[in-house]
């Protein structure tokens, strides 16, 4: 393993000297579950990030599909402050604007404070567009070396750029000659080592952010790793392949039929793929770690682990994708070491990926953006342990959680890695494709029809659907405070994806409104988590009412549910900033209660 991650970049640095700023490395993880055991293959950075530091054990993303969840994560904004008016860009949100060009935009503004900045991996989908050659985006990075097609686990193409201007494409070979030292963790945690050793060289204050695919589709094992966890299989929750509860789910949810042994088989294969591939980057982590403190560098060097979004794996009969309000797409790791971080720290507050903008922010010594919608952690990393249930209590005990679905689709978009490459050219890499019906008869036209046919009728569909443009348009309203811990959850139709939305200033050329129009499929979702108590690191929790099973929605009382709606409109409407207003906010923010 170590040659493959290091052969590259164990390059002999000066001893580090000190400046007055503290250095950073940002590892953002693709699809990492928590409530799955995502964290399980991982002991490394549990040991060295999470007891050497602190562990997140709330922490929630405002998005749950990755590009709008990247962007959100590098300009500290919420969903609805990130969309593209006409719901165009990238899976709806203006993602080069706001990660690049915004007042808001992370990574400018770190570099503007002096740091040497890098990027490595994955920033975000589509990055041979992003960083074609011939026009790239490069405003925030000095230093990047990054795979063009950032979903191809052994990519030969990669797009760099160095402190000095320059920028190019670079290549590892064709693609009839892939071998196993190209797999992508392994690149990333080379080219990462070259840029932090250079940083230290130069006695630069440096920005590290490593993308890893991992454990993403098609979660290729890493080389060193393909024999392990053979005999594992995903969890059976209390959620996996259930009949219970459907009937009071949104459409798609509700008709996806119960899966097959090979479905089954599927998930399995898939489940053990993503623990190698998840296994990867602790190794990565692990080396890392060590290379900072062969360089003297790692006790002024803050590095925290976060992913984009979670995942699931055959719970609701959903097979394997995001997309939805569940604990398992929208809870999310957070591990974070540095200055000031007492080993063995806890935060049980309420946090979400637009916190890491802002946290960095105050890192870097800069004063809080008021573009920005997080909050910096730093206060509560690093507080005494005897001020950190005040500060707790004083931050924010719900957040809203925003979906549009970005297409109808089924779980065979998800391939399976099956094997190769070898360490020689000539053994290529074989994928397969998860199953996607039970009519041997069916074709995908066939598919979205059957979704409105089987209305009521749980389990009676052909397809498993895993986003429905027809009814996975969704709000929810995520609380946890020390008397309710729950999740409210409004779904929305077609007709509320493509609707023309207001403009302040008379604009009409915005679409897309979270409202229930007469003929679409909506439905209203109420989940109780029971009492709050610290999981990590024992996941999966297997408690019933963790698994949003149960939707209390119906038997909770009207004013209950029309005061619940009154505070997922407040959510979004006290947080809007955008010109568009989706919700009929007109110029009240105005609640009847409080949770």
């Amino acid at each position: 393993m170590l040659c493959l991650l290091c052969s590259a970049a164990c390059v002999a640095a000066s001893s580090h000297a000190e400046h007055s700023k503290h250095n950073i490395v940002y590892v953002m993880t693709d699809d990492q579950d928590v409530e799955l055991g995502g964290l399980t293959p991982m002991p490394k950075t549990r040991r060295l990030l999470g007891e050497g530091g602190a562990v997140g054990e709330a922490m929630y993303v405002a998005t749950p599909i990755c590009c709008p969840s990247r962007t959100e994560t590098l300009s500290g904004r919420l969903y609805h402050n990130v969309l593209s008016d006409d719901l165009g860009g990238c899976m709806h949100v203006n993602h080069t604007h706001y990660i690049f060009d915004h007042s808001s935009s992370l990574f400018p503004a770190l570099q503007s404070a002096g740091y040497m900045t890098g990027g490595f991996g994955k920033i975000i989908n589509g990055q041979r567009n992003v960083f074609n050659p011939e026009r790239p985006r490069l405003v925030g990075w000095d230093w990047l070396s990054i795979p063009l097609d950032e979903g191809d686990y052994f990519c030969a193409e990669y797009f760099e750029k160095r402190p000095n201007g320059t920028f190019w494409k670079s290549s590892l070979g064709s693609a009839a000659e892939v071998v196993d030292k190209w797999y992508q963790t392994s690149q990333i945690g080379n080219r990462s080592l070259e840029f932090i050793a250079a940083a230290v060289a130069l006695h630069r204050p440096f920005v590290a952010y490593l993308g890893p695919h991992a454990p993403h589709y098609s979660a290729d094992a890493p080389p060193w790793l393909r024999g392990e966890f053979m005999d594992l299989k995903a969890p059976r929750t209390p959620a996996w392949n259930t009949s219970e509860g459907q009937v009071n789910k949104t459409m798609h949810v509700a008709q996806n039929p119960p899966l097959t042994s090979e479905m089954v088989e599927y998930i399995d294969v898939h489940f053990r793929d993503r623990w190698r591939a998840i296994a990867g980057v602790d190794d990565m982590i692990g080396l890392i770690i060590e290379q900072l403190e062969r360089w003297g560098a790692l006790n002024s060097t803050y590095m925290l682990l976060t992913s984009d979004h979670g995942y699931k794996l055959g719970e609701w009969r959903l097979g394997c994708s995001k997309e939805h309000p569940y604990e398992t797409d929208v809870h999310i790791p957070f591990f974070m070491r540095g200055p000031g971080i007492v080993p063995g720290t806890r935060i049980a507050a309420l946090t979400s990926n637009i916190d890491i903008a802002p946290t960095l922010i105050e890192i870097a010594g800069l004063p809080a953006n008021p573009e920005h919608d997080g909050n910096s952690l730093l206060p509560l990393l690093t507080a005494p342990a005897s001020e950190v249930a005040v500060l707790e209590r004083g931050w924010r005990t719900s957040q809203i959680i925003e979906y549009l679905s970005v297409g109808t689709y089924y779980n065979d978009h998800a391939k399976l890695w099956l094997s190769g490459p070898s360490a020689t050219p000539g053994t290529p890499v074989r994928y397969g494709a998860g199953p996607w019906t039970n009519n041997p008869s069916f074709t995908k036209s066939d598919c979205p029809a059957s979704e409105g046919t089987t209305a009521g009728e749980v389990g009676k569909g052909s397809c498993w659907f895993v986003d429905s443009q027809a009814s996975n348009n969704w709000l929810a309203l995520r609380v946890r405070n020390s008397t309710h811990n729950f999740v409210y959850i409004e779904s929305y139709g077609y007709r509320a994806l493509t609707a023309t939305a207001p403009v302040q200033g008379g604009a009409s050329h915005a679409k897309g409104i979270f409202a229930c129009l007469n003929g679409d499929f909506c439905q209203s979702e109420l989940y109780g988590y029971g009492a709050i108590t610290a999981d990590y690191p024992t996941y999966p929790v297997m408690a019933r009412e963790r698994w949003n099973v149960d939707n209390l929605f119906a038997a909770t009382p009207t004013h209950i549910q029309v005061a619940l709606h009154a505070e997922l409109k407040h959510a979004y409407c006290s947080t809007r900033r955008l010109a568009v207003d989706r919700m009929e906010c007109g110029s009240s923010t105005s609640r009847t209660s409080n949770f």
